[in-house]
């Protein structure tokens, strides 16, 4: 019989060679209350086959919550079941130009501070939370800290768990990971509102994929 793994996951990303990348929930979780020894090493999972449940994997995007059991054979992990609990999407835009003026204040603080990184609470029209902004100075060659975002080497999950945690709603949300051309931060962005009209914005500034 094949070992199995069973939890709730976040896609983290589908790669080129078709696999999904995957985080636990329960590992991150933990990370975020401070357990250094949590593993948020990313699993990398095959694609389904036709049938169940391959229709349900095909749907599946970065930042679906998903509950599934994964099978193991040898060192490759294969989904045996999955069901769809949370639809947050997030969006990698490489090569982006033009940042809102928020992203750049936020990046100039940490300058100005001698920090790596920074964030910054955003605010609709009315005065209401509507999203946060982190900054991260981009690394030298070799590492490319966008790609190690989209690859889990760089966890994205604690910060999205930290939102969810400050949150009373249970609305999905929308991550835009940017890499800017024309500075020297990678930028993140979470949305507390996926179908507002935040993020509908972003999508349209930056050319993303609309829902």
């Amino acid at each position: 019989m094949e070992p199995t793994t069973t939890g709730r996951f976040r896609v983290l990303d589908r790669r080129p060679d078709g696999r999904i990348l995957l985080v636990d929930l329960a590992e991150a979780r933990k990370a975020v209350e401070g357990d250094h020894k949590a593993d948020l090493q990313p699993l990398a999972v095959e694609p389904a086959a036709d049938g169940e449940p391959g229709e349900t994997v095909r749907e599946l995007k970065p930042g679906y919550i998903v509950s599934a059991s994964l099978a193991w054979d040898e060192s490759k992990a294969h989904f045996v079941d999955c069901k769809i609990d949370e639809r947050t999407w997030i969006q990698y835009a490489d090569g982006v130009s033009g940042l809102f003026e928020v992203a750049q204040e936020t990046w100039y603080d940490a300058q100005t501070a001698g920090d790596a990184m920074n964030s910054r609470t955003t605010y609709s029209t009315g005065n209401e939370p509507n999203g946060v902004v982190y900054t991260f100075a981009k690394q030298r060659p070799p590492r490319d800290l966008f790609e190690e975002f989209r690859t889990g080497a760089t966890p994205l999950e604690p910060l999205i768990q930290r939102v969810e945690a400050e949150r009373d709603d249970s609305d999905d949300r929308a991550v835009f990971v940017m890499n800017p051309v024309d500075e020297e931060f990678v930028l993140i962005y979470i949305v507390f509102k996926k179908e507002g009209m935040l993020a509908q914005t972003v999508r349209d500034t930056y050319g993303l994929p609309p829902l």
